[in-house]
């Protein structure tokens, strides 16, 4: 009788700490899963903020153009380049529904480049120098 009173105290004294050892264990690796696949998620959409490139350049011959007629990209953070190889002031400027956006600065027979940011929709890229637009320098620019 003894012995099964000793055995049956020395399981009831040591079980409830292995089941909380065991508990306590599952629960922080979940618990540790669960902040890494969180901040892991943050992380990867903050980096991945999609966005692309887009490049124009100014016609060689100092003529009021780009080369493209169109252009398109992808949304999000926007790298807008500019070749201008001419003598004549360039820039490409965007402009959207609400107004400008923000483009390049003007260069002349440089090149330069900035960043916009775009959502999904059409916009107009342009050249702000006076009178380069109203001449023809501007198309339409599609973002995805």
């Amino acid at each position: 009788m003894k012995k099964k009173l000793s055995i049956a105290l020395a399981i009831t004294a040591i079980a409830p700490f292995g089941l909380i050892a065991c508990g306590e264990d599952d629960d922080e690796s979940s618990d540790d899963s669960a902040a890494t696949s969180e901040e892991t998620t943050t992380e990867d959409t903050a980096s991945s903020g999609g966005g692309g490139t887009v490049s124009f350049t100014a016609a060689e011959d100092g003529s009021l153009a780009y080369e493209e007629d169109s252009a398109e990209t992808e949304a999000g953070t926007v790298t807008v380049e500019l070749d201008n190889p001419s003598s004549t002031p360039h820039d490409v400027q965007i402009e959207g529904p609400d107004g400008d956006l923000g483009g390049t600065e003007t260069v002349t027979g440089d090149t330069t480049s900035a960043t916009v940011e775009l959502e999904p929709g059409d916009y107009t890229f342009y050249c702000s120098v006076s009178g380069h637009r109203d001449a023809g320098m501007e198309g339409p620019l599609t973002v995805e």
